[in-house]
């Protein structure tokens, strides 16, 4: 069992903002009958990234008539978060281009697909993870260049993927309704915080170089899923310290990374795109919220398993647990 953080007293948050200390003081009572889904929303104010999603947290809370429209809200925000978690398990992996498509001089092409924005985060990012170091292994066989330097500099040799730092899922926000095939509208975590960022992300925006990073597998998949996450140290531009779930996690990467592009022609991750994935990380570890989605999930590919059948009678298996079979209220 995971310890979570109970939420702070107002005193010394949100000085100056009464839209949002007004939301708080209404969720503090209400902690004790539904802690996670109060501690989602608590935390949402805490750790959002700007005023502006702040105040779109705020004002959300706010709009609740009664007490259970705000458990509803927390139980939504909840419902998200699954459904991320979920569609991450399914889409984990990706087709590798073909190395041979690894080249430095068409590197100012439009980044339309997840192909084209995998290759020139490759090149932006020297063809190697942009935390560990490590160079990509496609790069390697492909590029004299990169082979003659990993053999004079004994690097380490991995394989890489293009990560986005928000990630495109479909959803349709009731993971109870959701169904195998149904075609959903576009979302990325950062809807959490409202749609500040939609018109930049949606469709082949979402493949932006200013939405990726060229990480190792593992720490792709540590990053994904909020184990690890990069703040900004305020020391310089394009300076992050990375952050972890515990400190054992990838403990042998520096705690600070200077970001730098091979052109400027290739944009460097947005910081506030960084900052909002930051923000949904610290969300999901002190509000409890990861282990109550490893048990859902963990439960929900237990029941699949046993529906398994069902596929054969033509039926499309609904989602099969619900959000409430973990909190009640």
């Amino acid at each position: 069992m995971v310890a979570t953080v109970c939420l702070p007293p107002l005193q010394g948050l949100f000085e100056g903002d009464e839209e949002t200390s007004s939301a708080y003081v209404r969720l503090l009572p209400l902690e004790s009958q539904a802690e996670l889904l109060v501690r989602i929303l608590g935390q949402m104010l805490i750790q959002a990234p700007s005023l502006e999603e702040r105040t779109y947290v705020a004002k959300s809370i706010n709009r609740c008539a009664t007490n259970q429209a705000i458990l509803e809200l927390g139980r939504s925000h909840l419902r998200q978060l699954v459904e991320y978690f979920r569609r991450l398990n399914i889409f984990s992996s990706t087709s590798p281009f073909p190395v041979d498509r690894i080249q430095s001089d068409s590197m100012i092409a439009a980044s339309m697909s997840h192909a084209e924005a995998e290759k020139q985060s490759l090149i932006r990012d020297n063809y190697r993870c942009m935390l560990s170091g490590a160079v990509d292994d496609r790069a390697f066989e492909s590029l004299p260049s990169v082979q003659a330097e990993v053999i004079a500099t004994n690097k380490s040799v991995v394989d890489t993927q293009c990560c986005h730092i928000l990630t495109e899922h479909a959803c349709c926000g009731h993971v109870e309704e959701i169904k195998y095939g149904d075609t959903l509208h576009n979302w990325t975590i950062a809807h959490l915080f409202g749609s500040t960022h939609k018109d930049r992300l949606a469709g082949p925006g979402i493949h932006d170089l200013r939405n990726t990073l060229t990480l190792e597998r593992g720490i792709h998949a540590c990053f994904t899923r909020f184990l690890i996450w990069l703040e900004p140290t305020g020391k310089s531009e394009n300076q992050y310290a990375l952050r972890r779930k515990n400190k054992y996690i990838y403990k042998w990467l520096p705690d600070v990374f200077e970001f730098s592009s091979t052109s400027p022609d290739l944009s460097l991750p947005d910081p506030q795109y960084l900052a909002i994935h930051a923000a949904c990380a610290r969300v999901v570890m002190l509000s409890g919220a990861a282990y109550y989605i490893e048990e859902f999930l963990g439960k929900a590919d237990e029941t699949e398993e046993d529906l398994a059948g069902c596929k054969d009678s033509g039926e499309p298996p609904y989602y099969p647990l619900r959000i409430s079979s973990l909190v009640v209220f």
